[in-house]
């Protein structure tokens, strides 16, 4: 099989191979100018390949793009200047084109009756997508409000790094707990119980939908979408 066949039959594998190799070098790359960079041409790459996958619109698509070059260019200033208000416009600017294309994926795997094995692979895909969104969010949280999550260990710094929240994210949207990071201004609280929610909204509606559809796909073979 050649390459280009590989992944016209499942795109989504791609994306989501793409954004685990980011988060693999996450921490070598973490609070350097170089390592913004390049973290956000992969997130720039996977947030293009989700929204020409499942064939938005070239209005949307510009919009998403533009977001996520807002995000690179802006973020990557703040990492060199410490600016605040760069910051806050990268991170936001990422958490928006993060969750413009969860949502368009989720748009792809529930637009029909049945689950391929490509809307599978999307639905690992979007649950990263989310992860990511709300770690962009947890950045932007931080910046607005510097103490807004803490480390309780001894000469922990002040602030938290990307890897961190990042981590915070994962363990918050797959409700396995908040680990050793700390949410502590009300602001914070409140954006761990929205992605909370979010988290158990997408396991029980999305993800139950389409292992529901996977079984009809299977006992039904020949059935109409």
């Amino acid at each position: 099989m050649t390459l280009e066949r590989w992944w016209k039959r499942v795109p989504s594998r791609s994306v989501l191979f793409v954004q685990l190799f980011a988060v693999l070098m996450s921490p070598w790359f973490d609070g350097s100018v170089l390592g913004s960079w390049i973290l956000g041409a992969l997130s720039a790459g996977v947030l293009g390949t989700a929204m020409w996958m499942v064939r938005r619109s070239a209005i949307e698509i510009r919009a998403v793009m533009g977001s996520s070059a807002v995000g690179v260019v802006c973020y990557a200033v703040y990492v060199w200047t410490g600016h605040p208000w760069l910051g806050a416009v990268g991170s936001a600017g990422y958490a928006l084109a993060f969750f413009a294309a969860a949502l368009s994926l989720i748009d792809y795997m529930m637009g029909d009756e049945r689950a391929t094995r490509d809307e599978l692979w999307a639905a690992g895909a979007t649950f990263m997508l989310f992860v990511e969104a709300y770690a962009w969010l947890n950045v932007l949280c931080q910046v607005l409000q510097p103490n807004a999550f803490v480390l309780p260990l001894p000469g922990a710094p002040a602030q938290r790094t990307w890897v961190e929240l990042l981590f915070l994210s994962a363990t918050n949207f797959s409700a396995t707990g908040l680990s050793d990071i700390m949410p502590v201004t009300p602001h914070a609280r409140v954006l761990m119980v929205l992605q909370q929610w979010n988290g158990v909204m997408y396991m029980a509606l999305i993800v139950s939908r389409l292992a529901g559809m996977l079984g009809r796909t299977r006992r039904f073979p020949d059935a109409d979408p």
